[in-house]
């Protein structure tokens, strides 16, 4: 569906409605030449008392405009748009449409005139500053304007628009408009393309918008499964078929070191024809007898493994005669074997002292 709404500001966001919606909300232009100059240094005392450039006579009252000089932009115009879809909605085309301004077009024979997304937000200006200009990025998307015979300027941002709005993208683009300036180096220089502005109802957004089936709900718009005459659509089972039914007995423990006393079956179903006197034949599906499911016992104990099993012939051969020597070393050494206590060897007083009788007589 073709929605071509005139340039209008709405009062806040826009409806979507259920096809979508788009519209330009403001316009601006900005000057090289207006406020501080590349290099002037901030705070310049002279600057507060410097008046306001005029706006450039080649520049209408009613229009925004982009320029090139010396081989780099001198004015910048941006134009605001708001995109607004419904739940699942995909943009399928956005165009921008501006015309000529009378009188503001000069040297614009080949001129490349470029639409990129502003990366920041703005507002209304004419003759602005140049410092206070929206910034943009062209590497994440750029339109190159058609000119038709009659002055109207075609922009296509259709990739733009899904980058604004996609419902399936993590992180959508700020909707912050577009910035429009001439490609310095492929426009001749003291090029100007100038377009009248948003209050002349001369900026218009075209967008063809489509809504994808589920996609709003997601998962829940998939169709849940029917039932059948004869029940669930999923529980129907041919002749013969085996089924996996598990048994009461398969679901218990009786000890929590044996194993489970009953195990799964496997369940085939048998056609069985009945007829009653004065009735059609009827066929239902009888579970057909089944042999029980062995049942295992306990875990059981298991002797452990014996310890001269696991050594090796030589070492165990080796042994004996480890255990002989150590014996022997400790028989050929006996009481001997222990180092004897040293003591210190007496003199002559010591061992006169030694020799008197502890009540004063000598020792005979």
């Amino acid at each position: 569906m073709l929605v071509v709404l005139p340039a209008a500001r709405p009062a806040g966001a826009i409806d979507a409605g259920s096809t979508g919606a788009a519209v330009a909300t403001q316009d601006g232009w900005w000057n090289r030449l207006q406020g501080p100059q590349e290099g002037e240094p901030e705070g310049n005392p002279l600057r507060p008392v410097l008046p306001a450039l005029p706006a450039p006579p080649t520049v209408p009252g009613d229009a925004i405009a982009a320029g090139v000089a010396g081989g780099q932009p001198a004015l910048l115009a941006a134009v605001g748009i708001e995109v607004a879809l419904p739940a699942g909605g995909l943009v399928e085309s956005l165009k921008l449409i501006l015309k000529e301004s009378p009188g503001g077009t000069h040297n614009a024979g080949g001129a490349k005139v470029l639409a990129c997304p502003a990366t920041t937000p703005w507002g209304p200006a004419k003759n602005a500053a140049w410092r206070d200009r929206p910034q943009a990025d062209c590497s994440l998307f750029q339109a190159e304007g058609v000119r038709a015979d009659d002055g109207t300027w075609t922009f296509d941002l259709t990739g733009l628009g899904s980058l604004w709005a996609d419902p399936f993208a993590f992180a959508p683009l700020a909707q912050n408009g577009v910035v429009l300036g001439l490609d310095a180096t492929a426009s001749p220089t003291g090029a100007q393309v100038a377009w009248s502005d948003f209050d002349t109802g001369n900026v218009v957004v075209e967008m063809v918008a489509s809504v994808v089936p589920g996609a709003a709900s997601g998962f829940d718009s998939f169709p849940a499964p029917t039932s059948s005459e004869s029940g669930a659509a999923f529980t129907d089972v041919p002749a013969g078929a085996p089924e996996f039914v598990p048994t009461a007995e398969a679901l218990t423990f009786s000890d929590p070191l044996a194993f489970p006393t009953g195990q799964p079956t496997f369940t085939t179903y048998e056609p069985v024809v009945t007829q009653a006197p004065g009735a059609e034949a009827t066929t239902e599906l009888v579970a057909a007898p089944q042999a029980p499911a062995p049942v295992r016992g306990p875990l059981l104990a298991q002797p452990a493994v014996g310890f001269w099993e696991d050594i090796p012939t030589p070492t165990a051969l080796l042994l004996p005669v480890a255990l002989g020597l150590a014996l022997l070393v400790g028989l050929t050494l006996g009481p001997g074997g222990r180092p004897l206590p040293s003591w210190p060897r007496a003199g002559g007083l010591s061992r006169a002292l030694a020799r008197r009788h502890p009540g004063g007589d000598a020792l005979v």
